[in-house]
């Protein structure tokens, strides 16, 4: 009897093996009679990337975030709030809850403007192993006696396309169970746009769908001396308008961005549709610099209830 060249043994099943050269987008595939991996890049367009809490740098709910900062081939601009503008004195009360990520304590500031009822859902988080990587690559974008940030994707390369054998010895088939090794690696950002007034400094990393392939998520360094620590600069009534550091959490494909200041990474993230910046936990014995933490964290504060706006689903 001739072979059905259509045939499919997986039928059905939507778990996709990716693209070794794009890990951003998956390939749709079918497999033979003799176990042979059949890609079907014709239909690539129609391809829907596997969920899961091992998924690309945390991403999850992707296809439901639908509100856009602007159009997607706008240049990504983070940002850094300047001493002299900094105020922090106003707003709500910095809510603040502990956690252990890797061994590691950190503090989690979550926007106090939540709403689960209109929040689109999304969670953009980075996982364990983007945290550690930047923790140990902190200083490739610090920025201790410069005058202008530094800026670098961070890229997720798998390093494991093999398949197993099964019974029968004839049959390949690939391991869906078991997620494929990742490895992160920072690339810095080259020919960006950099600059400064008396309220802000700020670093582009460019058009997003020019962004290399594999980018889970951003990093950036804001300048020691000049800034407020971690805070960003938030200000819609701007031309062009600033999102702040929470830019690369707007649109279709939504990645977190760390920001490196004095010696700590902090992370802009989200979770279930809530911002939240995330921070290692420090105990502060002097306090001069108890006071400084707590005004930058009050900045911050403020910013995440402002930017939650952004994040609610549409209306119908």
């Amino acid at each position: 009897m001739a072979k059905d060249p259509k045939y499919d043994r997986y039928a059905g099943m939507v778990t996709l093996p990716g693209d070794p050269l794009n890990p951003r987008k998956p390939r749709p595939f079918r497999v033979d009679e003799d176990g042979n991996v059949i890609y079907l890049d014709e239909e690539a367009g129609r391809a829907r990337p596997a969920g899961g809490a091992n998924a690309r740098a945390g991403i999850l709910d992707w296809d439901e975030l639908d509100r856009r900062a602007g159009e997607r081939s706008a240049p990504l601009t983070a940002t850094a709030v300047r001493g002299s503008a900094a105020k922090g004195d106003k707003g709500s009360d910095v809510v603040r809850t502990r956690k252990t990520i890797g061994g590691s304590d950190y503090y989690v500031i979550n926007a106090n403007t939540y709403d689960p009822a209109l929040s689109n859902g999304v969670t953009s988080i980075p996982n364990e192993d983007m945290i550690s990587i930047w923790n140990t690559h902190k200083n490739q974008v610090a920025v201790k006696g410069g005058k202008v940030e530094k800026g670098t994707y961070t890229i997720a390369l798998p390093i494991d396309f093999s398949v197993k054998t099964d019974d029968p010895p004839n049959e390949r088939n690939l391991s869906l169970l078991n997620p494929k090794p990742t490895m992160y690696y920072p690339l810095p950002v080259i020919n960006t746009k950099t600059g400064s007034t008396d309220q802000v400094d700020t670093f582009s990393f460019g058009r997003p769908n020019e962004w290399p392939i594999g980018t889970v998520g951003l990093s950036h360094g804001h300048i020691d001396g000049t800034s407020e620590g971690m805070a960003d600069y938030y200000d819609l009534s701007a031309d062009p308008k600033i999102y702040g550091d929470i830019g690369s959490l707007l649109g279709n494909d939504p990645v977190p961005t760390a920001t490196v200041s004095e010696g700590d990474v902090g992370w802009h993230q989200l979770e279930n549709g809530r911002l939240q910046f995330v921070y290692p936990a420090r105990e502060l014995l002097e306090e001069n610099e108890a006071k400084r933490a707590a005004k930058r964290a009050k900045m911050i504060q403020e910013n995440l209830d402002r930017q939650q706006l952004l994040f609610q689903r549409k209306m119908p």
